[in-house]
């Protein structure tokens, strides 16, 4: 929790990634989900607000018009080879019957920018089982409608790639997919 809160700032994986959570303020770099149980829709509060948490524009399912989704673009879909991610997850994508030694969700993706001259990235660290498949075109598992989960965003610089990775090894986080090319 100290690196979390140490570490919440913008969370724009490129200048024109954006959270679309609502209407009348379609743009904002920061943001925290929290979406109950039985609901598709989150709350969402932005840095631009910070004391206003608005409904979300779009449901979790909704590739198009959900905040988080528009960051994950480039880790579902295809890059271009112009970010290098990891994705882990405690209850990988895909894997079913997955054994943990926790249960505490232990789930995120790292996104760096391999643009020349940029220094951007984002971390995104979530409590969805089995979210997000890489690669594959997003999709929001549906049995985790029923459930209240939390998904927060923050940049980082590729700078900051160490002490996230040492993070990671540290807890033992079960890695499902690195693209490094």
């Amino acid at each position: 929790l100290k690196l979390l809160r140490s570490t919440f700032i913008p969370c724009n994986v490129y200048k024109n990634r954006i959270h679309k959570h609502n209407i009348e303020k379609e743009n904002t770099y920061k943001a925290i989900l929290c979406k109950g149980a039985t609901q598709d829709r989150g709350n969402f509060l932005a840095s631009d607000a910070a004391d206003n948490w608005v409904d979300g524009a779009g449901a979790v399912t909704a590739g198009d018009r959900h905040s988080f989704a528009v960051t994950l673009t480039d880790v579902v879909g295809n890059n271009n080879n112009v970010v290098k991610f990891l994705a882990y997850n405690n209850v990988p994508p895909g894997i079913p019957n997955v054994k943990t030694k926790s249960n505490v969700k232990e789930a995120g993706v790292i996104m760096i920018s391999t643009a020349d001259g940029v220094n951007d990235g984002a971390w995104i660290v979530h409590t969805v089982p089995g979210f997000p498949a890489a690669k594959t075109g997003y999709s929001w598992p549906p049995a985790e409608i029923a459930k209240g989960l939390l998904l927060i965003c923050m940049t980082i610089a590729e700078t900051q790639i160490n002490a996230i990775g040492w993070y990671i090894a540290k807890s033992q986080l079960r890695h499902y997919f690195v693209l490094n090319h």
